[in-house]
């Protein structure tokens, strides 16, 4: 008899849910990371508590959004856009709803684009302080060059990005399982897991495990895809 397992509770996993060929998790695990979370819960406190406080002087309380803004905004994009995606989906639409390369590229170079154009050309900031007093939204910029510096925090979003990409991101099991491309065809849907970094013999597995489960599913091929899954994302399955 085949042993069935489950995986470790993880954040990601908890707010989101667990992928495997009999459970579907929203594609949301790039954001929903702790120091992710973290970065928003930081920014929260900081725009409505430490700001209109006197307890730290508003150059630093400035750049701490700044900071953690970067960091979070574009994995929240991703996942807001692939959840969206994945509503089409549920409705028919045969659409990726995963976490792309491509998704994560566009979202941090728009983030990093309006962020400096927010701070460097006044044109712009007007613009956007005018749309939100239309909406009935009150914002305060300032245009300092100086919080440029938060930039790099750019790049660690595009690692924890990479990262959720090389380990199967949420969303792309069930994508495979429910809307399955051509015969032969699951390995190149994984070619972007092997671009950020994960072991090929591990994505070899998987997609093989991937390919029988479609052809033929039982229980043995649940626990096989159970267990290439747990390995490419370096878990050890919790015996149920």
């Amino acid at each position: 008899m085949a042993h069935r397992s489950r995986a470790p509770i993880t954040m990601a996993s908890l707010l989101s849910g667990q992928d495997s060929p009999t459970r579907t998790a929203l594609p949301a695990g790039e954001f929903l990371q702790p120091i992710t979370i973290a970065a928003l819960v930081i920014l929260i406190a900081n725009d409505w508590w430490l700001k209109p406080s006197s307890w730290a002087p508003a150059e630093l309380t400035g750049k701490l959004s700044d900071f953690a803004g970067l960091l979070f905004f574009p994995l929240l994009m991703t996942s807001l856009v692939d959840c969206a995606l994945l509503g089409l989906f549920r409705l028919g639409l045969a659409v990726d709803f995963s976490l792309r390369r491509w998704k994560l590229a566009v979202s941090i170079v728009g983030t990093g684009t309006v962020f400096c154009a927010l701070k460097l050309w006044p044109w712009f900031t007007d613009q956007v302080l005018a749309l939100a007093a239309r909406l009935g939204l009150s914002a305060q910029i300032v245009l300092d060059p100086l919080d440029l510096l938060a930039l790099p925090m750019l790049a660690l979003a595009w690692w924890l990005g990479r990262r959720e990409i090389s380990q199967m991101p949420l969303g792309r099991l069930e994508f495979l399982l429910r809307a399955p491309p051509p015969q032969g065809a699951v390995g190149a849907h994984l070619h972007d897991l092997l671009a950020c970094g994960a072991n090929p013999a591990k994505v070899s597995r998987l997609s093989e495990a991937i390919e029988v489960h479609r052809a033929h599913p039982s229980e043995l091929s649940t626990c096989e895809l159970e267990a290439a899954l747990a390995s490419l994302r370096d878990l050890s399955p919790v015996r149920a």
